[in-house]
C-alpha cells in the first residue's frame, strides 16, 4: 500500500467519518426540535427536497446529463430506500426518546456491518476490528441499561434504524469509485422525494419563517453529511469506519444539553467513555501497523 493509500485509509477515512458524525448529530438535533410542531412526514419530505434542489444548483450546470449517469440503478435505488426507511423510523423514535440514548441503540450498525462485511463485501474482518466494536456495542448496552425505562415499545425505531443505515452504508461502499458521489447522492434524495410526495397533500403543515429557514438548514446539512460520508467509505472500509461513527454520541449528548437542556447522567457518561475507547484502540492499532511498513 502506498502512502497516500495509508494516509486516506487511516487518516483522511476517520476525520471524514468524525465530521459526518457531527452533521448527521446536528442534523437528528433540527429534526428533534421540527418533530414537535410538524408532522414526521412533512419534516422529512422538505429535507429530501432542499437536499435534491441543492444538489442540482451545486453540480448540474457543470455535470449536465452526466449528473443523472450511473451504472447501478437497481442499488443506487436500494440505497435510497434504505436512507428513506431509516430517516422514517429515527424520526419516530427522536419524538419519542431522548436524544443521547435514541442515538446510542442506533450504534448497533457498525456490529451489523462488521458481522456481514466479510460474507457480502468480501472484506476481511481482524481480531481487532471485532474487538472494538464488540467494545462499542458493550458502551452502548451501559447507556441503554436492559430492564430500564428506555425498553419501550418505541425503541424499536431505532433498531430497525440500525437495520437500514447498515444496509445503507454496505451498499455505498459497494459502489467504491464506480459512481460520482453526486449522482448518489441526488438519486438518494429523489427517492425520498418522489415516495413521500403523494402524502404531502394531506400532512402539510405551512411553516413560520423562522420554521422553514430550520427546515432548509436541516435539508443542507443532511445532504453535506451524505456526500462526505460517500467519500469517506471510498478512503476505507466500512468496517474499518464502524467504530469512529460512534463519535455521534459526543455530538449528540452536546447537542442535546446546548438545545433541549438534556444532560446525560453519569452511567450514560461511562458508556460514552467506552465507545470513544473503541475507535481510539483502533485508531492506534491502525497507526502503529501503518509505521511498521
Amino acid at each position: 500500500m502506498s502512502g497516500d493509500s495509508v494516509y486516506r485509509a487511516r487518516v483522511l477515512g476517520p476525520l471524514l467519518m468524525c465530521v459526518t458524525c457531527l452533521c448527521f448529530a446536528a442534523l437528528d438535533t433540527l429534526i428533534k426540535y421540527l418533530s414537535k410542531g410538524f408532522p414526521l412526514t412533512e419534516v422529512i419530505w422538505v429535507r429530501y427536497a432542499v437536499q435534491t434542489l441543492a444538489i442540482a444548483i451545486l453540480f448540474a450546470p457543470r455535470m449536465k446529463s452526466r449528473i443523472l449517469r450511473t451504472a447501478n440503478l437497481r442499488l443506487q435505488l436500494l440505497r435510497g430506500g434504505c436512507l428513506l426507511g431509516a430517516s422514517l423510523l429515527v424520526i419516530n423514535g427522536l419524538s419519542r426518546l431522548p436524544l443521547t440514548e435514541t442515538t446510542a441503540v442506533l450504534f448497533l450498525a457498525p456490529l451489523i456491518i462488521t458481522m456481514l462485511s466479510g460474507p457480502v463485501l468480501g472484506e476481511r474482518v481482524k481480531a481487532i476490528d471485532w474487538f472494538a466494536v464488540v467494545l462499542g456495542f458493550i458502551g452502548v448496552l451501559i447507556i441503554v441499561r436492559p430492564g430500564g425505562g428506555l425498553l419501550t415499545w418505541a425503541i424499536l425505531f431505532p433498531i430497525g434504524t440500525a437495520c437500514c443505515n447498515a444496509v445503507y452504508q454496505m451498499v455505498t461502499r459497494f459502489f467504491h469509485s464506480s459512481e460520482h458521489p453526486v449522482t448518489t447522492n441526488l438519486y438518494t434524495g429523489l427517492v425520498g422525494v418522489v415516495v413521500l410526495a403523494p402524502v404531502m397533500p394531506f400532512v402539510w403543515k405551512t411553516p413560520d419563517l423562522e420554521h422553514a429557514a430550520i427546515m432548509v438548514l436541516a435539508g443542507l446539512v443532511g445532504g453535506l453529511a451524505h456526500y462526505i460520508i460517500t467519500k469517506a467509505l471510498e478512503c476505507s472500509s466500512a468496517m474499518a469506519l464502524g467504530p469512529y461513527s460512534y463519535t455521534q454520541l459526543v455530538w449528540a449528548a452536546m447537542l442535546g444539553f446546548m438545545v433541549f437542556g438534556a444532560l446525560p447522567d453519569p452511567i450514560t457518561w461511562v458508556g460514552i467513555a467506552v465507545i470513544a475507547s473503541s475507535g481510539l484502540l483502533l485508531s492506534f492499532y491502525h497507526l502503529l501497523a501503518a509505521r511498521r511498513r
